[in-house]
């Protein structure tokens, strides 16, 4: 990130000082062929060749202050990074740049006689084109830290402008060896009060040298590397002075249906369908991260969302999942990481699964969730602090049952998997988890009260166990099976039997105290951390009701 914008911060300004010294010549005369060889020059010598500069027409008035660069490219010679690359010389991205206009206002004749500072009043950029070319090198280049002040203090003193617009730039990275294009087809940046000088560079107060920034981009689309989703934003807009981030309609979406699913996919992968209408990002360090130092954020607020995981087990899982889990997502990256906290308000999260021996789907639903996750990190320095990630939830289960369940993570530990988790629940009615037990285990629940569920599960990569308590009464099911035709029919022995021989229609039995019960799920490694922890309470419910 750091080098793009050092690059196209060289670039802008060498058009910069291009005008100021059209408008020192034109006192004389009209040197705008001499302009133009010196700035290709310029750019020639000072990228060893790699790029070169055209500039159809400069245009200047006088009177007015005013210079305006038409139809200006910026290209990269593909010979010369040939040849660049084979002396492991050439640099990982390489840039085309194309501006319509640039304009340029505030300037006269005898400020830049007698001036070493320069002070503009506006630089607009109309339609602006840049294409990033990242190629994957099989060396490792030595960095140069150029910043712009250093381009700039060799020519005049210090620069500084009122007011920089860049109207409707067209943005797209392009990673030549997998051929995955993403681009930003309006993006839109006005930066205020820019001071370029000696203290200013290391000045964290500024975004790019402005005391004041808005960048804001309308609908973004980006197709993933697996061509399995869409990723989409509505618009997303940074408030460069009040270190924030604002996004609208945050979703990834699957590209291919729940149906075609099995078609394309050999093996087993979980599909996930997610949408945040709302999120915003606050006291963001964005200094480290423009400089791929890390990402710091004091605080994320995501509102009103929707997410969707779903699994095919009709498929073969050849994959492991081990070191999955939520924290041990965050060692994944070598980018440091540092979340203070997020807040997630009405959240809507659904798990659905196609089960192999039925071939129908069921599922679990969490309504209006509420979350709070802290202590978000990978940095040792913070982990020494407080090593456990914590998430914190309130939630209705299938829409009904008010639960309660806080998660902790063990960032020290967390190459083991270590965590621990905690759940209570209200009353609510059995018949709302026939939404699961019908496809899942085809069981019709035809009656049940629960009245209280408490969790108390440790686990890690292989296992996980702990307490689980769960009291109901009235307990009664339909065993099912399917029929010629792909229905389900009660089997009306097996039901019998289980209602009457095998399942406690009640628990604790009348006089007797509620005991909770130990619990026991060893994870195959193809399973997930979702399914452990379901996997774990299931074991304890199992063993409550007599099964």
């Amino acid at each position: 990130m750091k080098r793009y914008i050092t690059f196209i911060g060289v670039a802008l300004i060498t058009l910069v000082i291009a005008s100021l010294l059209y408008l020192k010549f034109r006192k004389l005369d009209d040197f705008e062929p001499q302009i133009k060889g010196k700035l290709q020059k310029l750019v020639h010598d000072a990228s060893k060749g790699l790029y070169r500069l055209d500039i159809e027409k400069i245009n200047a008035d006088i009177v007015g202050s005013k210079v305006i660069f038409s139809n200006v490219n910026i290209r990269y010679d593909s010979l010369v990074y040939v040849k660049l690359r084979a002396a492991k010389q050439a640099p990982a991205d390489v840039f085309n740049i194309h501006l319509n206009s640039l304009a340029l206002d505030g300037i006269t004749p005898e400020d830049l006689i007698r001036k070493k500072d320069i002070h503009l009043n506006i630089l607009l950029i109309e339609k602006p084109v840049v294409h990033v070319y990242h190629h994957q090198l099989d060396y490792e280049r030595p960095k140069k830290e150029t910043s712009v002040y250093d381009v700039v203090h060799k020519e005049i003193g210090s620069f500084a402008l009122n007011s920089l617009d860049l109207k409707h730039v067209e943005f797209i990275y392009h990673h030549v060896a997998s051929k995955v294009q993403t681009s930003f087809k309006d993006l839109n940046v006005s930066l205020k009060d820019i001071l370029i000088d000696s203290k200013t560079q290391s000045d964290t107060t500024r975004f790019l040298y402005a005391k004041d920034a808005t960048l804001s981009l309308k609908d973004f689309k980006h197709k993933t590397a697996d061509s399995l989703y869409n990723f989409k934003l509505d618009s997303i807009t940074i408030l460069a002075a009040k270190n924030e981030v604002q996004i609208q309609s945050l979703r990834m979406e699957p590209r291919i249906s729940k149906a075609d699913y099995p078609k394309v996919l050999k093996s087993r992968k979980d599909r996930f369908d997610i949408l945040i209408q709302h999120v915003v990002l606050e006291n963001i360090n964005w200094w480290a991260l423009l400089a791929d130092e890390g990402i710091y954020v004091d605080h994320a607020f995501l509102s009103k969302g929707k997410i969707e995981v779903y699994t095919d087990r009709t498929l073969p899982s050849n994959e492991t999942k081990l070191g999955n889990y939520p924290h041990q997502q965050l060692f994944k990256t070598d980018l440091p990481i540092g979340i203070k906290k997020i807040d997630a308000a009405d959240f809507d999260i659904s798990y659905i699964e196609r089960n192999p021996k039925t071939l129908k789907t069921g599922g679990l639903d969490f309504i209006s969730t509420q979350a709070t996750l802290t202590n978000i990190t990978n940095i040792p320095s913070w982990i020494k602090k407080d090593e456990q990630f914590k998430i914190d939830a309130t939630t209705r289960f299938m829409d009904e049952g008010k639960l309660k369940v806080g998660f902790r993570f063990n960032l020290r530990r967390q190459k083991e998997g270590i965590f621990s988790v905690s759940a209570e629940m209200g009353p609510m009615s059995g018949l709302k988890l026939n939404k699961a037990t019908i496809g899942l285990a085809a069981v019709e629940i035809k009656q049940a009260n629960f009245t209280h569920l408490k969790v108390d599960i440790n686990g890690n990569n292989v296992e996980g166990k702990g307490k689980i308590l769960v009291t109901y009464s009235d307990l009664k099911v339909d065993v099912l099976k399917k029929d010629d035709k792909g229905k389900f029919k009660k089997r009306g022995l097996i039901t019998f039997i289980a209602n009457n021989f095998k399942i406690k229609q009640q628990n604790p039995k009348k006089g007797e105290k509620a005991k909770a019960v130990n619990a026991y799920y060893k994870k195959p490694p193809e399973k997930s951390f979702f399914a452990l922890i379901w996997k774990t309470i299931f074991a304890g419910v199992k063993e409550s009701a007599g099964l």
